[in-house]
């Protein structure tokens, strides 16, 4: 090969060298420039605030006209049907060791009142000897007082301890069930609880729910098992919540059968027929799923989404039936699957710059 040809040939590889390096160095700003564009792009469209502790999505109305997201407000709705819920059989183990402690306490004041009187009776004869002539001693007629004294001490101590337990049954129990325990019938309601004859359920209604009337009752069937109705009578309002610490809490009794401490029951109160409810119709579309859980979007301001959870309980035919929202609340019904990857995607990408 001729040096001219190996001289054209090495220019020819100088200038593509050449040629890409210049392409390198001019499109580098232009591939830095898109980059930040895409950034701006993406945390323009959407980011994470903060407010009353609650996590929001904020989203401006031009991303939102451009990403399809529009709103619904919630339609008010009357729900017409059984009222279900949950209970569960709970251990009276602490109400049946006060039951003894006030027998033990009511037996103890019974001896002292009984005793009393002849203690009374016999200081007073020693006092009279006594003052005749000294026909008994003073020592004597002293420890007749004493063991009066003794007795009316003992008789207010334990009938300020009787007091003190009653009071403490009722700040844990409430009172028709501290009154089970503190009078002396043996024939009512705790007897048979004592006995294990019956057992004491802790059911939890909707806020909204009606409070029972004394002698009402209810329908409970254990979950996940197959039998008959149990008739539970009411007893009383339950002073603590349950697991769900939602609703509020009444204790009924029911025949110990088929339940044991510890077991969660389906509930239906037997009046319930016609009994009906106030909320909203969260449509179908309005429904994101996460965790397991239904949630909505709720449009709090004109750029700002919260996510608020939708109770499952009552399915209707457009949608679910919810008692916790408001009617008239804005919730997204399209979008709202877009909002959620935006929230859980900007969670993500705060982790990694952390």
């Amino acid at each position: 090969m001729s040096k001219k040809a190996l001289w054209i040939i090495g220019a020819q590889t100088v200038l593509i060298i050449s040629l890409f390096w210049i392409v390198i160095f001019y499109g580098k700003d232009e591939y830095e420039s898109l980059q930040a564009s895409d950034d701006e792009d993406i945390s323009g469209f959407s980011h994470i605030v903060q407010q009353n502790g609650l996590q929001m999505v904020q989203l401006s109305q031009a991303a939102q006209n451009n990403s399809g997201i529009s709103v619904h407000p919630l339609q008010a709705y009357a729900y017409h049907g059984n009222i279900k819920a949950l209970g569960t059989v709970v251990s009276i183990q602490t109400l049946i060791d006060y039951n003894s402690q006030y027998q033990l306490l009511k037996t103890q004041l019974a001896v002292a009142e009984s005793v009393l009187p002849n203690h009374q009776l016999q200081y007073q004869r020693y006092k009279q000897l006594n003052e005749d002539d000294k026909n008994v001693s003073d020592k004597v007629m002293q420890e007749a007082q004493a063991l009066v004294i003794n007795d009316q001490t003992q008789i207010s101590a334990t009938q300020s301890q009787l007091s003190a337990l009653r009071e403490t049954i009722i700040a844990q129990w409430g009172k028709p069930l501290a009154a089970l325990v503190t009078q002396q019938s043996t024939t009512n309601a705790l007897h048979d609880l004592l006995l294990q004859k019956k057992v004491l359920v802790q059911v939890s209604f909707p806020l909204n729910f009606k409070d029972p009337d004394p002698h009402s009752y209810i329908n409970i069937t254990p979950i996940h098992d197959h039998v008959k109705p149990i008739q539970a009578e009411y007893v009383s309002q339950s002073i603590q919540s349950d697991i769900s610490n939602i609703g509020k809490t009444y204790f009924y009794s029911a025949p110990a059968d088929y339940l044991r401490i510890g077991m969660r029951v389906n509930v239906v109160p037997a009046q319930s027929s016609s009994a009906m409810l106030h909320g909203v119709m969260v449509p179908n579309q309005a429904i994101v799923w996460h965790a397991g859980l239904a949630w909505v979007y709720v449009k709090t301001k004109p750029d700002t989404f919260l996510r608020k959870p939708v109770s499952m309980e009552t399915e209707l035919d457009d949608g679910w039936f919810d008692t916790s929202l408001p009617a008239g609340a804005e919730v997204v019904t399209r979008g709202a699957q877009l909002l959620l990857s935006e929230e859980f995607k900007f969670l993500i990408k705060n982790e990694n710059d952390d």
